[in-house]
């Protein structure tokens, strides 16, 4: 990228170790131009590692920022933003970004006291090995060449989607909770492997590589995902008879009722702040 931007991370935990670090390690942004800003000192191993800038005083941590990350929990958004207005001039000047699940941009509006300009992200932990996705959406406030500019930064380490807000508690249940989907059904795999006698030593690498060959499949083949099950699935087979069973149980319909368990949660958490 041509021309940088200082970046301010307030709060140190996985999301903004991901990001900040992820951004500096792939080369997209210098560390000189990142700063994270935590009251605990203990957290700052990752980032100075990279020669990332790290302070427990917001005063020192606001002085040259243009965009803030808020990569804190929901519960504190509304606390962390009366605190950063009482600093001249920061709110007018720069931009916010929010990693907080379920917080609006209206509720951060709100907690500021006054109209800025802040762009709402959905990420997925993934991004933590270079493999994330973040949704994004944002408010009028936000020119067009400071979006523009976020969306090339941040699509150096993940896959952007842009959607409406109305879309982003929704959104969570599709990449922001569903990584512990994958994981719970490896887990279960597993298990199942292990009383048949297999151990996890064994199966592991084989579930894993078949996920990720999968994958490639649905990204690369012409096949629909209807299709590719059928290509699988020979009659009176073997595969048939596991995804009878899966039918039997209502598979889809558990994944459905589960993902809208996720929305209904985050639409919960949100009338909460």
């Amino acid at each position: 990228m041509s021309h940088y931007k200082n970046l301010l991370f307030i709060g140190g935990g996985n999301i903004a170790g991901a990001v900040a670090c992820g951004l500096v390690s792939s080369g997209t942004i210098p560390a000189k131009y990142v700063t994270v800003y935590d009251i605990d000192a203990s957290k700052f191993t990752k980032f100075n590692e990279l020669g990332i800038n790290t302070t427990t005083e917001l005063s020192v941590a606001v002085n040259d920022a243009e965009i803030v990350f808020l990569a804190v929990k929901p519960a504190i958004v509304k606390s962390v933003m009366k605190q950063l207005s009482e600093f001249d001039n920061l709110l007018e000047r720069v931009v916010f970004v929010s990693f907080a699940a379920a917080v609006s941009i209206k509720h951060i509006v709100e907690s500021a006291g006054r109209n800025i300009a802040v762009i709402r992200t959905m990420p997925s932990t993934p991004i933590l090995v270079g493999e994330g996705v973040l949704a994004i959406t944002h408010n009028e406030l936000v020119n067009t060449r400071d979006f523009e500019f976020f969306c090339r930064m941040m699509s150096a380490i993940s896959h952007i989607a842009i959607i409406d807000e109305a879309q982003m508690n929704p959104i969570i249940s599709v990449h922001g909770s569903s990584p512990a989907y994958v994981y719970l059904f490896v887990k279960s795999m597993l298990d199942a492997a292990e009383k048949q006698g297999i151990s996890n030593e064994v199966a592991l690498p084989l579930i894993l590589k078949t996920i990720k060959g999968s994958v490639t499949m649905i990204e690369k083949s012409s096949d629909s995902i209807e299709q590719l099950i059928k290509n699988v699935a020979s009659p009176n087979g073997t595969t048939l008879a596991a995804l009878n069973s899966f039918y039997d149980d209502d598979f889809s319909g558990a994944i459905d009722r589960a993902m809208n368990a996720c929305t209904k949660r985050a639409d919960e958490i949100a009338l909460e702040l």
